[in-house]
């Protein structure tokens, strides 16, 4: 499949065929060459920025020195990167999702596995990154510094050996930040792609649906804005712990063979520390989990409190709408509340655990009357400050996945929900514009439908074979009543055997009282509504405008406009 984006969105070519490494990923390869001082094809600067312009963010220099001479808008800002665009990412995540559910089927398949396929190739090139970091860490401390302290205690003192070792250390360290800087670079884009593709597909199929019965609008929210961050966090976090084992190992291996056994004693703090941080962090997460559901329901009532504002302050119902919102966000606060401390306390491990292992290692290391010199005790707590940084991130890594797990379920939810098969029919005569025949239409999902869908079917055939203006003019008794239990197992209905027919050039009026069922009616037209009995049929395209007032978030003069420009004159 060939998508509108600057790459192809699957790995075959125009033909068919499979693309080589180097057709799939020519634009991130161009983006490892370390300079690119006459690349200036892309509308965006960042596609054809070097390796170094990537991982220090200097090709933003532009755009910063353009927004100090004169104020950013709009037109000024380059464009987004086409790589980054909704349309292409949206386009191959819904490949890959699909290809999921055809092979495992829509309850066994993984939307995690999806994500995991979507993003892999820069989850793996992120690790790599880390892992270079976290080895030039590990070298400047510990090696170097342990050298050059060696270096001032020995009798023959030689210039060069110092500043090579000096310069060595700055090497180490400038290194470490520019590998540091380009996975925190690739995360960030990373997570870009992965939100907005996620976003978009989601809300693609809740565009899809012509109702919202399996899902509240407070949760629609939610979904749109903190699950698609919680997913931006994951991305952005869950890599960077994988370099974890690796540190461990080269710490420990250096420092029993430069103190001895004593310095396990303070490796096994670390390994202590790490599951009482895991346990912290999926502490962090339940709270956390519970509070979304609080919002989604704080959300939902406030929606109803909005949109019934004229009732309520009819009736003055307002005191009891705020009492019960009030209610909702103090208990939502009280969960917030406790996440933040549980997050707080596990972010004041790190430092603790570091000091708490460095005093243990040295206490015993001197209780056991070892020798102890300068060199050795300062390269052993630099490499204690650099293990420092696996139990620092893990919080934030485990919260993050904890997180996007809960919000892959309720994406999942939506991905696999399927619209139901529309009741609306096309009339066969030219000039009826809508027609209703003894329609019975419900607004809940019927549990039993088997012998109500046949029945269904037999009297649409029926109805459409006889369309002839007399036969619009039915009764209630045209149609058999249900058996005693169909009507048990059907749900409860709300129009019941309405029948009228409007024809082209003629204007229709319904008059009711409130709660008479006039918005259910435009509703069962709109193919909103589950038909129960009869036939519902449209002839072209329907246009709905509600009495409803829809304001964004802009001046009047911008409501009016909504986008055009403005015209003095008129």
């Amino acid at each position: 499949m060939v998508g509108d984006g600057p790459y192809l969105i699957s790995d075959l070519d125009r033909r068919g065929q499979r693309r080589s490494f180097t057709e799939r990923y020519d634009p991130s390869l161009k983006t490892m060459i370390p300079v690119r001082p006459y690349a200036r094809l892309a509308p965006n600067p960042v596609d054809d920025a070097g390796l170094l312009s990537f991982a220090t963010f200097s090709w933003l220099t532009p755009v910063m020195v353009r927004g100090y001479q004169h104020t950013l808008t709009v037109d000024t800002l380059p464009p987004l990167s086409l790589y980054d665009s909704s349309d292409t990412n949206a386009k191959r995540f819904r490949i890959l999702w699909d290809e999921e559910v055809e092979r495992m089927g829509p309850e066994k398949a993984s939307l995690g596995r999806v994500v995991w396929k979507f993003q892999r190739t820069r989850v793996l090139m992120d690790i790599v990154v880390n892992i270079l970091c976290i080895i030039m860490a590990a070298i400047g401390p510990t090696v170097i510094i342990h050298q050059i302290l060696q270096q001032t205690e020995s009798v023959s003192r030689k210039v060069w050996i110092g500043v090579g070792l000096c310069a060595a250390l700055f090497t180490t360290e400038f290194t470490k930040v520019l590998f540091w800087a380009l996975a925190w670079a690739i995360n960030y884009r990373t997570a870009i792609r992965l939100k907005v593709a996620v976003s978009t597909l989601v809300f693609e199929n809740l565009v899809s649906f012509k109702m919202l019965t399996h899902i509240s609008v407070g949760e629609v929210l939610n979904i749109l804005s903190s699950d698609s961050y919680s997913l931006f966090e994951a991305a952005l976090f869950c890599p960077l712990p994988a370099t974890i084992p690796i540190l461990m190992a080269v710490c420990a291996v250096y420092a029993f063979f430069i103190l001895g056994p004593t310095a396990l004693i303070g490796i096994s703090v670390y390994l202590l520390f790490i599951p009482i941080q895991m346990f912290l962090a999926k502490l962090n997460s339940a709270f956390r989990r519970s509070a979304i559901s609080v919002t989604d329901k704080r959300v939902q009532t406030m929606n109803e409190f909005l949109t019934c504002i004229k009732l309520i302050k009819m009736y003055a119902w307002e005191k009891s709408f705020t009492n019960t919102i009030r209610g909702i966000r103090k208990k939502e606060r009280k969960l917030l509340e406790k996440a933040g401390f549980v997050q707080s306390g596990n972010s004041a491990l790190a430092p603790i655990a570091s000091t708490i292992a460095i005093v243990l290692t040295f206490t015993c290391h001197i209780l056991l009357r070892r020798k102890l010199t300068a060199p050795v005790a300062f390269s052993v707590i630099a490499m204690f400050n650099v293990m420092k940084f696996s139990i620092a991130i893990l919080p934030f890594s485990v919260k993050a996945a904890a997180e996007a797990n809960v919000s892959l379920r309720r994406m999942k939810k939506i991905l696999i929900a399927k619209s139901p098969p529309s009741y609306i029919t096309q009339p066969e005569d030219p000039d009826t514009v809508l027609l209703l025949a003894n329609a019975t239409l419900t607004w809940e999902q019927e549990t039993s439908r088997k012998s109500g869908l046949k029945k269904m079917q037999n009297q649409k055939k029926h109805f459409l074979k006889k369309q002839r203006p007399e036969a619009y003019n039915l009764s209630p008794s045209a149609q058999g009543a249900p058996d005693e239990e169909e009507r048990h197992d059907s749900p409860k209905s709300v129009l019941h055997n309405i029948s009228f027919v409007v024809r082209k050039g003629k204007i229709l009026g319904i008059c009711g009282n409130v709660g008479s069922g006039k918005s259910s009616l435009i509703a069962a037209l709109l193919g909103q509504m589950q038909l129960q009995q009869g036939i519902v049929a449209v002839n072209g395209t329907l246009a709905y405008v509600s009495q409803q007032a829809w304001i964004f978030h802009g001046n009047v003069r911008e409501n009016i406009l909504f986008g055009e420009k403005y015209d003095h004159q008129r």
